[in-house]
């Protein structure tokens, strides 16, 4: 008999098993946090630590592992440790603040690395007059970041470029800034990102100015690099803040081997010498492509230059450039220009673009058409108001 009642017990408990299961499916679990736990060892620097107690948890710890910042505002005196392969971030939506401007009241907190911080990637932090200068660093990325309150050096003008709040020098190797938030402020302008001979970098997704009283920017993206990728930042400088000395182009590249500029936003820049929404020069296999260019437009140049005494096969295409006028000048659109008989052009191509107040203009004595127009090269269907071309370039389907 109890083998009996025990069979009969079975088919209730194989039930309640189900059910139970069932209603497990159905019962919404837990929420995940963006920072939901991925079996990496996780450190933290806690609320009201000291720059010499970060540097000990920092210090800590071997690649795959993460740091956790609590929020609050960390004053930072010095170089922050980072071992290869770490991971800094933010704890919660409320960023922390990592500040310098008491430490360094007279310029950028430098943070040179010329190791110690390969494969890194530092997020969600918000530094104050904080600059990082890195040489050799490969895979290094920030995102979500912001860069504020600058101080510019007593003396200096555009002339002077250590005023990056990034710096990517010779040897790095695939760099990424993504949604990262840029701001130079009125006395103390100064560079966003400054790119040098890194190898496909990436630079994706940021803002760069207020076009208010974050838009003090004398350039927001220089690059000189190998492979570099400009896409989606919106560059809004101060249009009414005239100053030659500290103005210096949107983005500004030179002496590059592959770049491509695409679906960015850059205002605020004038149309003359020390403006242009892109300057670029003495370089090969540039893009420049589908992009919005308010206030000033595209410059293409050949300057004096050992290394890269030329600028060549060049696209520049479908882009939207609004100004207020054009004119017989290569800074009211897009104008190409080269100061040297030494240096050289080759298959420039300019298509597809719409200025509708602008020019383009490529018209100077030494241009050479037949290279102008090598593979391709011409001036094709862009809605422009004035074209200024030197007699030979091949052109089409311009109103």
């Amino acid at each position: 008999m109890k083998n009996f009642n025990t069979i009969l017990k079975l088919p209730l408990v194989l039930v309640a098993f189900l059910f139970s299961c069932e209603s497990q499916d159905e019962t919404p679990g837990p929420l995940k946090t963006p920072h939901a736990s991925s079996g990496q060892p996780t450190h933290t620097i806690t609320t009201g630590m000291t720059f010499t107690q970060i540097n000990t948890v920092l210090a800590s710890t071997t690649s795959g592992d993460i740091v956790e910042v609590e929020p609050g505002t960390y004053t930072i005196t010095g170089k922050l440790t980072m071992n290869d392969g770490i991971t800094l971030r933010n704890q919660s939506s409320t960023l922390p603040v990592f500040e310098a401007t008491s430490s360094s009241p007279g310029e950028l907190l430098n943070m040179f690395y010329s190791s110690g911080i390969n494969n890194c990637t530092i997020q969600g932090i918000i530094f104050h007059n904080i600059r990082y200068r890195m040489s050799g660093q490969n895979y290094v990325s920030f995102d979500n970041c912001t860069f504020d309150y600058g101080i510019r050096k007593a003396g200096t003008d555009k002339k002077y470029l250590a005023d990056a709040y990034l710096e990517f020098v010779q040897g790095c190797t695939q760099p990424s800034v993504t949604n990262c938030t840029f701001s130079r402020r009125s006395g103390n302008s100064g560079r966003g990102i400054y790119n040098k001979k890194s190898v496909n970098a990436q630079f994706t997704s940021n803002v760069f100015g207020n076009g208010g009283t974050t838009g003090y920017f004398v350039t927001a993206i220089n690059d000189n690099g190998n492979g570099s990728t400009i896409s989606n930042n919106t560059m809004n400088r101060v249009v009414s803040w005239v100053d030659s000395n500290e103005t210096d182009h949107g983005i500004y590249a030179h002496s590059f081997d592959g770049l491509t500029i695409t679906g960015n936003t850059i205002s605020g820049w004038p149309k003359n010498a020390s403006g242009g929404a892109v300057k670029a020069r003495n370089g090969k296999d540039l893009t420049i492509t589908n992009n919005t260019m308010n206030t000033s437009g595209v410059l293409l140049y050949v300057y004096d230059n050992e290394t890269h005494p030329f600028l060549q096969n060049v696209v520049v295409s479908n882009n939207t450039i609004n100004v207020s006028s054009g004119g017989n000048n290569i800074y009211s659109g897009i104008g190409y220009w080269r100061n040297t008989e030494e240096g050289s052009e080759l298959s420039i191509l300019i298509q597809d673009n719409t200025l509708p107040n602008g020019t383009i203009k490529a018209s100077f004595n030494m241009l050479v058409t037949e290279d102008f127009n090598e593979e391709g090269g011409g001036v094709f269907n862009n809605d422009i108001a004035e074209i200024y071309l030197k007699s030979g370039i091949n052109n089409s389907g311009n109103f």
